[in-house]
Formats: C-alpha cells, sequence, structure tokens
C-alpha cells in the first residue's frame, strides 16, 4: 500500500473528516492570498513594501492558522476517543453483569 496525500485528511478512525480539509484549504487560502495582497499593494497601489513587518506578521499568522487547526482536529480526536473508552467500558460492564446474573441462576 502506498501513501497518498490525501491521507491528511483522513482521522482516527480512517475517514475523510472535514474539519481537516477546510483547515487545510484555510492555510493555503492564507499561503496564496497574503503574498498576492502585498503583492497588489506595493505593484498596484504603489505603497512602499515594509519587508520587517511583513516577515514578522506572515510566519506569525501563518502559525495561528495552523495552530488553531491542529488544536481543534486534536481536540476533536480526544473527545472521540474518550467518547470510544466509554462506550467499551459501558458494554463490558453490561456483559460482566450479565455473566454474574447467569452465575447466580447457576446457567453457567
Amino acid at each position: 500500500m502506498t501513501w497518498q496525500w490525501t491521507e491528511i485528511f483522513k482521522g482516527s478512525a480512517g475517514t475523510y473528516e472535514v474539519n481537516r480539509f477546510v483547515g487545510g484549504v484555510g492555510v493555503l487560502a492564507y499561503i496564496l492570498t497574503v503574498p498576492a495582497l502585498v503583492a497588489y499593494e506595493v505593484v498596484i497601489r504603489g505603497r512602499e513594501l515594509d519587508v520587517v513587518a511583513f516577515c514578522a506578521a506572515y510566519p506569525t499568522g501563518l502559525g495561528i492558522a495552523i495552530g488553531a487547526i491542529a488544536g481543534a482536529v486534536a481536540v476533536k480526536d480526544r473527545q472521540v476517543a474518550k467518547a470510544k473508552t466509554e462506550t467499551a467500558a459501558a458494554a463490558t460492564a453490561q456483559a460482566d453483569a450479565a455473566v454474574t446474573q447467569a452465575d447466580a441462576e447457576g446457567r453457567t
């Protein structure tokens, strides 16, 4: 089995998740549009480019965008794992109760 780039959009269950896709598209849009808008301001409108401000703000914004998406995905994955664990624990407890009841009634 070969790895495909679309694997980054799959969650812990192996299915595609919307929040990963939307986050990826959002970060890609940020990567493409910010330099385009700065170029528009410099070339078309004739404004002066403040390289220091751009170099400080662009990576910071990119980091915030990536961090926000990663945080949202991590919280969701943690909640899914917690729900699966609680469901499995409840099923085990129910099965144990059924075995205990059968033992008490002498049906084992």
